[in-house]
């Protein structure tokens, strides 16, 4: 019985991370499997973490601070 729930549980958290990861832009399938495994720990992680994009363009920023063109 204990397995059900588990299994239950891991697909409920696993949906949502899904849900959440593609809001943000990065990988469903990933973070499924995470949220699976995890559970509520990693919906949690996921929602801590900056979206994917801000990461890109700040580092795209940075980049651009340093470039020859600039100077």
């Amino acid at each position: 019985m204990i397995g059900l729930w588990l299994a239950i549980s891991g697909l409920i958290f696993g949906t949502l991370c899904s849900y959440t990861a593609k809001k943000q832009d990065r990988f469903t399938k990933n973070w499924f499997l995470i949220g699976f495994v995890s559970g509520p720990l990693g919906l949690l992680v996921l929602n801590i973490l900056p979206k994917l994009k801000e990461e890109i363009e700040k580092i795209e920023d940075d980049h651009s601070l340093l470039s020859i063109d600039k100077i």
